[in-house]
């Protein structure tokens, strides 16, 4: 679409604001009301702009970062598999999380713990979740590159750092799983970092929710013999457990009303 200048402020105005009345735009701009939809309406047919009554508001998909997207995609699966995940935490366990949406849902889940853990982590989001809790917990990030998009640390130097570890648990979330394919994902960092890291631990740890059997994916990360812990809100489709017969399969509960994890587990629990 090509914008005219004043729809170009629209949309820049209301990246600050969110929302705005088209009374409110119109004073901004000293045009009409008219005038304001008639610009709305351009905006809305591309796609940019969400109309309701009186108002409009910018689409989310347009000013929210990809990451915080990530973040409220199945919310609620990942929180309730986070809370599984957190039950089998050892105290004072060294542990690597991965810079999922998923992981930054389980620093949520152990931050409050009072015995300390020492987590190692490629993303500045799980090591600001976990170091809220003040001095509990130890956490270790790698240099590197800062990657905005995600607040990931990126490249060679940080995996080199990561590689000198041997943490009990490795923690990861992938983009998509299938039987035949295992484990996979877009991003050639993320995909180089997770094989590099799979090794290096004495057990790994996945937490998927059950949108990701029906994604593609570009790049393998691993097999399904890689996984030794499968954390996941739905049973996982009976070709995938079939490949995870060595593996443990941990189905995560409905949260109780004050957000524990402790509810009737389904079942599907092994």
């Amino acid at each position: 679409m090509a914008q005219t200048v004043r729809q170009q402020e629209i949309v820049d105005l209301l990246r600050e604001r969110r929302s705005a009345t088209i009374t409110d735009l119109a004073e901004h701009f000293a045009v009409s009301d008219e005038t304001i939809r008639r610009d709305l309406r351009a905006l809305s047919e591309a796609g940019m702009v969400d109309k309701f009554h009186g108002g409009v508001r910018l689409n989310v998909a347009d000013w929210e970062a990809p990451f915080d997207r990530r973040l409220r995609e199945q919310a609620a699966a990942k929180r309730r598999i986070a809370h599984a995940a957190a039950d089998l935490v050892e105290e004072d366990a060294t542990i690597l999380l991965d810079n999922s949406s998923s992981s930054c849902f389980l620093a949520q889940a152990l931050a409050p713990r009072a015995r300390r853990l020492t987590a190692i982590t490629f993303s500045v989001e799980v090591a600001q979740i976990l170091s809220s809790a003040g001095r509990h917990h130890r956490v270790i990030l790698p240099g590197g590159e800062l990657r905005a998009e995600d607040r990931t640390i990126v490249g060679p130097s940080a995996i080199d750092f990561a590689s000198q570890f041997t943490p009990s648990l490795f923690v990861m979330s992938v983009a998509a799983a299938n039987a035949s394919r295992g484990c996979m994902d877009f991003d050639l960092f993320e995909t180089e970092f997770k094989r590099a890291m799979i090794p290096l631990a004495d057990k790994v740890m996945l937490l998927l929710d059950s949108s990701k059997y029906a994604k593609p994916g570009l790049i393998q990360v691993c097999e399904w013999s890689a996984v030794n812990i499968l954390v996941t809100e739905e049973g996982p489709p009976a070709a995938v457990r079939a490949e995870l017969k060595h593996a443990r399969i941990v189905p995560a509960p409905p949260l109780t009303e004050n957000g524990d994890g402790h509810g009737r587990r389904p079942a599907y629990a092994d």
